[in-house]
C-alpha cells in the first residue's frame, strides 16, 4: 500500500485533475484504488460524480471528528467502468473541523493514526489518493504525515512554482518538528501549452531550479479540452476518450512514476 498526496499551494493548477486521471488509469488496469478528498471544496468528490448535498452523507470529517467505522464512509465504485476504485468523500463543514482539531494533542497524525487502526481495510488498496487544498492547513498536514510521497502540481505560472518553493520550506520544517523524513517525490507541469513561449520557459526554469530540478517529471500534461470534459462527465480520460493528447500525456506520467518508485 502506498498513500499519495497531491499538493499545491496556488489553487486553478489542475491538482484534482491530476489525482483523478492517475487513479483512472490505474484502476483500469486493476489495482484497487482508494481516494480520500480532504479538500473543503470536494473538487476529487465532484469529479467522481458524488453529491455532496445528499443528507446525512459521511464524509472524511466524520473519520476527523468522530472514529466513524470505515465501511460506513467509504463509498463504492462511484464509476460503474472502474469496479477496483472507491472514495471517502470531503465535506463542506471541513472549515469547522479545522477549527476542532487546532487546539488537539497529535493534531497532525489523525488520519494515520485511523488507517493504522484499520489496517484491515486499508492493505486491501494498492494505492490511496489524498486530494488537499491549497494551504498548511492541519487537515492537509493529516494528508501529508500519512503520505508515502507527496507530488507537487504547478501550471506555468511563477506564482505556481513560488507557491511549490513555499511550501517545501514550510513541509520542512513541519517535518523537523515532526521527526519525519522527506516524502516529497515528485513535481508536475500541468496546463502546459507548448505553443506559447512562456511554457518551455517555465519549464527551462524548473529544470535551473536547485528547489525542484530534481523531482521534476520529465512528463508534462498539456491543455487539452478532453480532460475538462472528462471531468464534466465524471469519467477518468481513460473511460472518457483514449484519442486525447491528455490521455496519452497521463500514461507517458504514469509510466513514469513506476519508473521512479512512486507507484
Amino acid at each position: 500500500m502506498k498513500i499519495i498526496s497531491f499538493s499545491t499551494l496556488k489553487g486553478g493548477v489542475g491538482k484534482s485533475s491530476s489525482l483523478f486521471n492517475i487513479a483512472g488509469l490505474l484502476a483500469e488496469e486493476g489495482k484497487k484504488i482508494l481516494v480520500i478528498d480532504v479538500d473543503p471544496q470536494g473538487n476529487s468528490t465532484n469529479n467522481f460524480g458524488i453529491d455532496r448535498t445528499v443528507e446525512n452523507l459521511k464524509s472524511i470529517k466524520n473519520i476527523l471528528e468522530d472514529d466513524i467505522e470505515f465501511e460506513n464512509v467509504v463509498i463504492k465504485s462511484p464509476v460503474k467502468e472502474l469496479p477496483s476504485l472507491d472514495v471517502i468523500p470531503s465535506s463542506i463543514f471541513l472549515t469547522a473541523t479545522e477549527l476542532k482539531l487546532v487546539s488537539l494533542a497529535g493534531r497532525e497524525n489523525i488520519l494515520i493514526n485511523y488507517i493504522d487502526d484499520n489496517l484491515k481495510y486499508f492493505n486491501t488498496y494498492d494505492y490511496i489518493f489524498i486530494d488537499t487544498n491549497p494551504s498548511m492547513s492541519i487537515i492537509n498536514q493529516n494528508a501529508f504525515v500519512a503520505a508515502t510521497d507527496i507530488i507537487l502540481v504547478s501550471d506555468i505560472s511563477m506564482n505556481s512554482v513560488e507557491g511549490s518553493e513555499l511550501f517545501l520550506a514550510l513541509w520542512k520544517d513541519i517535518r523537523k518538528r515532526l521527526k519525519l523524513k522527506n516524502n516529497i517525490k515528485g513535481f508536475l507541469i500541468n496546463m502546459y501549452d507548448k505553443r506559447m513561449n512562456l511554457s518551455a520557459q517555465f519549464r527551462d526554469h524548473c529544470k535551473r531550479n536547485d528547489e525542484v530540478k530534481d523531482i521534476l517529471f520529465d512528463t508534462v500534461i498539456p491543455m487539452n479540452v478532453k480532460l475538462k470534459e472528462a471531468e464534466l462527465e465524471a469519467k477518468p480520460i481513460n473511460i472518457y476518450c483514449k484519442s486525447s493528447a491528455g490521455y496519452k500525456s497521463y500514461v507517458t506520467l504514469v509510466n513514469e512514476m513506476k519508473e521512479r518508485g512512486i507507484l
